[in-house]
């Protein structure tokens, strides 16, 4: 395939995706079924990945049985989380059933705190340092790490051995310092972090304040939970922007 071939092909994609999103509002749950259906799979998950939770509950509940085993273990441990909510109380126990086993663990854990608060909003997984390791040890690690589907990896935490909150690296400070430095050696002390309990209206002006890609999210000792992104309030808010509309179309 030629670059111009594929410049064209990736821009029919993206038009198909948005034109769909584009009528989303107005297609019924089996149109919308049909939809996801006719994309291309790659597409099919951005598509599914970019929806409020509300949205992907109704639509993975409307697909067969493996589609929807597939379709939550696609999802971070979150945005799982955030789906169980959404669906109906009768559906809950079978979509998290459907998860692997370290998933769900996590899964439930999230589903313990209250919904707009922190400890709600935050991914269990997240890039973490030692403060001994040298850089080429952290870089190798972190390697290992992105493995496992972290939200991000713009920002190592580093811990100390009872998981409590030391310090962190951005990602441009770890691959630029000198290999025989230490993590320690490179890492800033003075972390903005959120309690578990904070809301998100909060969590909000924190990172508006501090304009931070993620937070740690800690509990009374300082042990790291897991982090919130910025991508996790902006859909937050939209979110609510959308059920603010549709209360008022109601009126």
């Amino acid at each position: 395939m030629t670059p111009a071939a594929a410049v064209e092909q990736a821009r029919e994609r993206t038009v198909r995706v948005t034109e769909l999103l584009d009528a989303w509002p107005v297609l019924s749950a089996e149109e919308r079924l049909e939809g996801l259906r006719l994309l291309p799979h790659a597409d099919a998950e951005d598509l599914l990945l970019s929806l409020p939770a509300r949205d992907q509950a109704e639509l993975i509940l409307e697909t067969s049985a493996g589609e929807r085993r597939s379709w939550m273990r696609l999802l971070p441990p979150d945005d799982a989380a955030d789906v169980v909510q959404a669906a109906p109380q009768a559906e809950r126990e079978g979509l998290l059933a459907l998860l692997d086993e370290p998933t769900r663990k996590e899964v439930a854990a999230l589903l313990a705190y209250a919904e707009d608060d922190a400890g709600g909003l935050m991914n269990p997984r997240y890039a973490r340092l030692r403060p001994d390791m040298s850089v080429d040890e952290a870089i190798t690690y972190l390697r290992r790490q992105a493995r496992e589907r972290l939200e991000t990896i713009y920002y190592m935490y580093v811990l100390d051995a009872e998981q409590r909150l030391l310090g962190v690296v951005s990602f441009r400070d770890l691959f630029a310092a000198p290999p025989e430095k230490t993590v320690r050696d490179i890492m800033h002390t003075d972390v903005v972090t959120a309690p578990e309990s904070m809301d998100q209206e909060a969590l909000s002006r924190l990172f508006a304040e501090h304009d931070f890609l993620a937070i740690p999210v800690i509990d009374a000792e300082r042990h790291v939970k897991g982090i919130v992104t910025v991508d996790d309030i902006v859909d937050v808010v939209q979110e609510e922007a959308t059920e603010d509309i549709q209360k008022i179309g109601g009126m």
